[in-house]
């Protein structure tokens, strides 16, 4: 192979190496980002219970409450039969009013936190199906992230290969120049020709140079200084 042809082989495989290695990269991100959503669904999960606790406990206090209320309206009724002067009964009758209107605002609470349980208790079936189902999809990113993972290794190891291979073929006046490049730019120390122009920095090059590139010579780009070949 002509060393362009070489180049454009080692661009392609260090490209690609990159792209690997990136979304390698990123596997720890997205396993936070999939426990993240796990541990919300979790918490959710806890909370429609402890919700359901919670209002049971309300209630109960409401009970209690209601029936201190009707004990003191018991009591009030009791000593309205009895007072003997009209102060008294305006005092009393006031008492029994405010009692009352204790009472209501009671019972609204105990009624509206049994309609609550009732209807967070049905949707309890549906609760646990949504909780089943993200521990189910944690489980299926697990996997097909381990075996993801596994194909890009090996992928990564034959591409690896497949480069070290390439680069053996650059002859060492070539191959001085391109380990140069390498170091300082990674994959994009080598750039394809399209047309003219350089892909990497947009530069034209005259028809003589193309023309030597075709031929299977070395070349860089006369301003960005790439590894030139020919890309189309």
């Amino acid at each position: 192979m002509s060393v362009p042809t070489i180049l454009k082989e080692c661009h392609r495989l260090r490209r690609h190496l990159r792209e690997l290695q990136q979304e390698i990269d990123r596997g720890p991100y997205v396993l936070k980002a999939q426990q993240k959503r796990l541990a919300d669904a979790e918490a959710d999960h806890k909370n429609a219970y402890e919700t359901i606790k919670q209002l049971k406990l309300t209630q109960k206090e409401e009970e209690s409450l209601l029936k201190t209320i009707e004990g003191n309206l018991a009591k009030l009724f009791t000593r309205s039969m009895e007072v003997t002067t009209m102060k008294e009964m305006d005092a009393t009758k006031h008492e029994m009013e405010n009692a009352n209107g204790k009472k209501s605002i009671c019972e609204d609470k105990i009624l509206g936190a049994i309609m609550e349980i009732e209807e967070r208790t049905a949707d309890l079936p549906n609760v646990e199906a949504r909780w089943a189902e993200a521990q189910e999809e944690f489980k299926q990113y697990q996997l097909e992230a381990k075996e993801r993972l596994e194909r890009m290794l090996e992928d990564q190891t034959a591409c690896n290969a497949r480069l070290a291979e390439c680069d053996a073929q650059l002859p060492e006046d070539v191959k001085s120049v391109y380990d140069r490049l390498v170091k300082s730019h990674g994959a994009d120390g080598l750039a394809g020709v399209k047309g003219h122009a350089c892909q990497q920095c947009r530069t034209t090059m005259t028809e003589d140079k193309r023309d030597t590139l075709a031929s299977g010579k070395f070349l860089t780009c006369s301003n960005c200084g790439r590894a030139l070949y020919l890309a189309d």
